[in-house]
């Protein structure tokens, strides 16, 4: 798992301490300070100070959460890499349910859970081939969030896939549509494990035209690289 945290005082305690507590317990964890002014950093070590499952990495300049997914990214060892953002906070069988889907479709390159709190679209449980991923990744139950999806790292490393950190909205939308061109099928898992905590004033500044805004140059950024993955709807956008 990759956590980046910027000035969590308020939520990195129950982040961390929902990683602690879960009942798979064969993981890693990357938490990545992006170089926090307040008691983050202070709250990160005291929590994972006996548990060698956890790693921290910080930076020395503020540069932003794709920056930090990105190194954690390049830190991680695991086969399987999901992200949790540092103000939210994971069920305990969040990484229980996500190796089990793995076992039970060993063909599947993603898994998505559901989850409580941001743009949920219910639905039962699924396999979804390509073509059905990148239309539930543009408008969907799969969504373009990181968070609630669990990679295989090798396809991340052999595609040098990473965070575009030269834009600060729909970057993870974008991640997910480029992983998505190495996707044959993926299975959505509909129980509720992860908890989005939104954000009023932060989620309310991007609604509207800067949306539209970011929407028009994450498919400018798909169309330069000429993703299959692209449907009829997003090429005709």
């Amino acid at each position: 798992m990759v956590v980046p945290a910027y000035n969590q005082h308020k939520f990195i305690n129950s982040c961390l301490t929902s990683l602690l507590h879960q009942t798979l317990t064969d993981f890693e964890v990357i938490v990545v300070d992006d170089c926090s002014t307040d008691d983050t950093s202070e709250q990160i070590a005291a929590l994972i100070k006996d548990d060698d499952r956890f790693k921290v990495i910080t930076h020395e300049r503020n540069r932003g959460v794709s920056a930090a997914r990105n190194s954690g990214m390049a830190a991680a060892k695991g086969q399987y890499l999901c992200f949790v953002d540092g103000d939210d906070w994971v069920e305990p069988n969040f990484l229980a349910y996500f190796l089990e889907a793995y076992q039970a479709a060993p063909a599947a390159q993603m898994v998505v859970c559901g989850h409580f709190g941001y743009l949920a679209v219910p639905s039962p449980a699924k396999t979804y081939d390509q073509k059905e991923l990148v239309s539930n990744i543009n408008f969907g139950t799969v969504g373009g969030f990181s968070w609630n999806k669990c990679f295989i790292r090798s396809i991340i490393t052999s595609h040098h896939l990473t965070f575009n950190e030269d834009i600060d909205f729909l970057e993870d939308q974008l991640f997910a549509f480029r992983y998505a061109d190495y996707v044959q099928s993926a299975e959505y898992v509909p129980e509720k494990t992860y908890h989005y905590r939104w954000r009023f004033r932060s989620n309310l500044a991007h609604i509207g035209i800067p949306f539209f805004a970011a929407r028009r140059k994450m498919i400018k950024i798909l169309k330069q690289e000429s993703k299959r993955t692209l449907s009829e709807d997003l090429n005709n956008q």
